[in-house]
């Protein structure tokens, strides 16, 4: 298996847990909420103003449309994502970054901005991971990728949805196959093993 910057490993650790087509809908929807929820609310927790933007990035930020990101560790964070994602997938992660810039700009603003902002972003991201239990619980009948590997599944989350929505709209079909294959050799590995713990258990009350 690869290391932390394979793509093929880091896509099929977590698409292990993501192969019922409703449970990867769900997740399409969710992932992005929770991740636009947790960057509002990262508004109240710390300061604000944890750097200065250097004059190259600064410059450019002017260039773009609306506020700029706020210096805090949540833009850090995305920054960071959006590095390790291009590192993954150079243009897929290239591709991605505007919509997570959007995310985070949004986010930061809604909170800035709207009275009740913090309430709505705890209540969606409540609902966000309930939907997300739930459908593991009632499509993939197997525990979320977090509860073996929380900081892979919370990183891999968002370009996993993203990754899928791409394949979907045909972006490199060859790679598609062959993550599928991976995800399927570790699927047929997992039940194995649920099999043979269920055979050691029998045997144990006997």
């Amino acid at each position: 298996m690869g290391g932390v910057f394979d793509l093929k490993s880091e896509f099929a650790k977590y698409g292990e847990y993501h192969a019922n087509k409703l449970n990867v809908a769900i997740h399409m929807i969710f992932v992005p909420t929770i991740l636009w929820t947790v960057l509002g609310m990262s508004n109240s927790l710390g300061a604000q103003d944890l750097y200065s933007y250097p004059e190259p990035i600064s410059s450019l930020l002017e260039l773009l449309p609306g506020p700029n990101p706020l210096p805090n560790f949540a833009t850090l964070s995305m920054a960071g994502y959006i590095v390790f994602y291009t590192i993954l997938e150079p243009f897929a992660g290239l591709l991605f970054a505007p919509g997570i810039y959007t995310l985070l700009v949004t986010a930061q603003q809604f909170v800035l901005t709207s009275p009740q902002g913090m309430k709505v972003c705890l209540g969606l991201f409540v609902f966000g991971w309930v939907a997300q239990f739930a459908g593991h619980g009632f499509f993939e009948r197997r525990a979320p990728a977090l509860m073996d590997n929380i900081v892979q599944a919370l990183v891999m989350a968002p370009f996993f949805v993203f990754l899928e929505v791409l394949f979907a709209l045909g972006y490199r079909p060859s790679l598609h196959r062959e993550l599928r294959s991976e995800i399927g050799v570790r699927i047929l590995a997992f039940r194995r093993k649920q099999k043979q713990n269920a055979v050691g258990s029998a045997k144990a009350s006997e």
